[in-house]
């Protein structure tokens, strides 16, 4: 059976853009693209995980998410940075600590109503925010 919003047919509303930013400071640093990234075309993956509702406060939820997000960045502190040009004209990683975006966002639809068999034409790219932070390497919704 077709599901009421298998279609597309749904709205979704940002209600905050956040910059989750590393919990400790690092030195800034510039890192070279390997041979491999430099021959390879960027290519810019999309995931959608679907959980059970959680049994605490959403606002709690999503602050420990953040919290963790930015310990994680101390581990991981590449992802925290932007792709820039440098003056050859290669791309390569400015580790600035600038931070990953963090989007948190409500569409007017049960999960329950949508295809999760077939996401790209239930969802239609719309729980995918468009990137507002230009070179950005993560961005988290």
């Amino acid at each position: 059976m077709a599901s009421k919003y298998g279609d597309g047919n749904f709205s979704v509303q940002i209600r905050s853009r956040e910059l989750v930013t590393v919990a400790i400071p690092l030195p800034e640093l510039w890192l070279p693209l390997s041979n491999i990234d430099l021959a390879v075309p960027a290519a810019y993956p999309s995931y959608f995980f679907v959980y059970t509702k959680p049994h605490c406060d959403l606002a709690a939820m999503i602050s420990t998410l953040k919290k963790a997000l930015s310990k994680l960045l101390a581990a991981f502190y590449p992802l925290a940075g932007v792709m820039v040009t440098n003056p050859v004209g290669e791309n390569e990683l400015h580790c600035n600590h600038r931070g990953i975006e963090f989007i948190e966002a409500y569409a007017d639809v049960k999960l329950c109503n949508l295809n999760l068999h077939d996401p790209r034409a239930s969802l239609k790219g719309k729980l995918v925010a468009p990137a507002s932070m230009e070179g950005a390497v993560v961005i988290l919704q």
